[in-house]
């Protein structure tokens, strides 16, 4: 029909509002009428305002006892008041024609019948006003493009390309806290909540449109609209990865998903075969769903599942030989070029057979490139990091107090490893091959430029070979779903 308004353009009036009125302000610390204000007033590019039915005044800002009370146009309304009194808001939103609602307040269906009967007038009043609104029981959303952010306890955000869509609050900061930990950046996210009207449907369709989303990563109790769920993500994943923790494998967990937002948590083996049908990567945990993501963003497609592994250390090589088959990889055959190769670089000492054993040495890229340039193999796993070249430096500056060069040293090796890491990238993308790192000390090595290539890369080291091999499993299984992997 003519003149009808896309789901895009409702949802753009949530993600990139030109002004915004928080019902329920308060200048009361801890609150959170309190906390959105104080993001929202951080944005100086839109018009805020302060509606409290008490106050004349909130944190500097004129208070309006309604939404109606406010002069001029409002595109979104954040709802904190207490639940009874959301659906008189409601009313007064559709009054001043506001263009749509982010419901943080909770006790509704959530929390059994009275909260079900108020989140049902919600709903009524909604539909009756034409209104789309996001939870109620939520955190809200942000859109790092438009610099738009109404959710609280998180850290500075990095504008990059991961797309968030959680049906938990908390699950999402840990998703997002975790993410910008190890280098992740986000376009968009969206603390769905009781998917009262807004489903998670909804999100994933507007999402899958941005530009600037290369991957879409999802917390999910339950669907409500499950084929068109599938019918998304099957047409999505073709352009897009989906990579999602779907709670609720277990009986006790389904329950829990129920009381936590009213989620529909249905049998978890017919969504684990829908997920595989419909290209979806599923994982189990928050630091899996950032693993996966890392290799998305920063690794070509493997074209098989035959591993190559390279550690400085034989207890690691063989562990970690246990570990790829465990994943259902391979452990690749190296080729006699490639011992040849090897032989050339490394001591007598070095294992002479994939996983390749340094036999005690300092890792060497020399043994790197016989490696991704041998057929045999369709990926490597690297088990020592560049990075751990500055944690080296400083504990030989710790044992060796007489050295006075140790910067000197520091800044050489590093701009070594740089030019080596530049063609590592150079290689990978010529082979189509990924070289994924690893290094127990993760923690001693975020630091210094080579960690910060490795960072801006999206190369940096797993913590340990099983997180690292587990998500190039996924990586393997998302590139044959494509067609890429032989």
């Amino acid at each position: 029909m003519t003149g009808e308004i896309t789901l895009k353009q409702r949802l753009d009036n949530l993600f990139n509002p030109r002004s915004v009125a928080l019902i329920g302000a308060s200048g009361t610390f801890g609150k959170w009428g309190f906390n959105i204000l104080t993001l929202l007033l951080s944005d100086k590019g839109r018009d805020i305002y302060a509606v409290n039915n008490k106050e004349a005044e909130v944190l500097g800002l004129k208070a309006y006892r309604s939404i109606l009370d406010v002069p001029a146009p409002v595109d979104l309304a954040v709802i904190t008041v207490p639940f009874q009194y959301v659906p008189a808001a409601m009313e007064d939103c559709i009054q001043k024609k506001v263009k749509g609602v982010v419901v943080i307040s909770g006790g509704l269906a959530e929390t059994g019948e009275e909260g079900a009967k108020v989140q049902a007038q919600i709903v009524e009043v909604a539909k009756r006003g034409g209104i789309r609104f996001t939870g109620p029981n939520c955190m809200g959303l942000f859109d790092t493009s438009s610099n738009f952010n109404i959710v609280i306890f998180l850290p500075p955000l990095r504008k990059g390309p991961v797309g968030l869509i959680s049906q938990s609050g908390n699950s999402g900061q840990s998703i997002i806290i975790s993410g910008l930990e190890d280098g992740l950046g986000f376009s968009k996210y969206v603390s769905s909540g009781n998917e009262a009207d807004l489903h998670y449907e909804d999100y994933l369709e507007y999402i899958a449109q941005d530009e600037e989303t290369k991957v879409i990563l999802g917390y999910i109790e339950g669907l409500r609209e499950g084929r068109r769920f599938f019918e998304l993500a099957k047409a999505i994943t073709k352009e897009k990865p989906i990579v999602v923790v779907k709670a609720g494998r277990t009986q006790a967990g389904a329950s829990a998903a129920r009381s936590h937002t009213a989620a529909l948590a249905g049998a978890d083996v017919v969504s684990d075969a829908a997920f595989k049908q419909a290209g979806v990567i599923r994982v189990d945990e928050v630091d899996e769903l950032i693993d996966v993501a890392l290799l998305l963003l920063g690794q070509p497609l493997p074209r098989g599942r035959r591993v190559g592994v390279l550690s400085i250390g034989g207890g690691m090589a063989v562990m970690t030989a246990d570990i790829v088959e465990k994943q259902g990889l391979e452990m690749a055959s190296l080729s006699p070029a490639t011992i040849e190769k090897l032989d050339s670089v490394l001591s007598r000492r070095w294992s002479h057979r994939n996983p390749v054993d340094m036999g005690g040495d300092r890792f060497n890229y020399s043994c790197l490139w016989p490696l991704i340039e041998d057929d045999n193999i369709d990926a490597i796993l690297v088990i020592g990091s560049p990075a751990a070249t500055r944690s080296f430096i400083e504990w030989f500056s710790l044992h060796a107090p007489w050295v006075t060069n140790i910067d000197e040293m520091r800044k050489l090796m590093e701009k070594k490893d740089l030019v080596e890491l530049n063609r590592v990238k150079e290689m990978m993308c010529k082979y189509g091959k990924p070289v994924i790192f690893c290094s127990m000390g993760v923690r001693i090595v975020k630091q210094g430029e080579v960690y910060k290539w490795m960072e801006r890369n999206y190369l940096i080291p797993y913590h340990t070979p099983e997180r690292a091999a587990k998500a190039l499993s996924h990586l393997v299984a998302y590139s044959e779903y494509l067609g890429v992997s032989k």
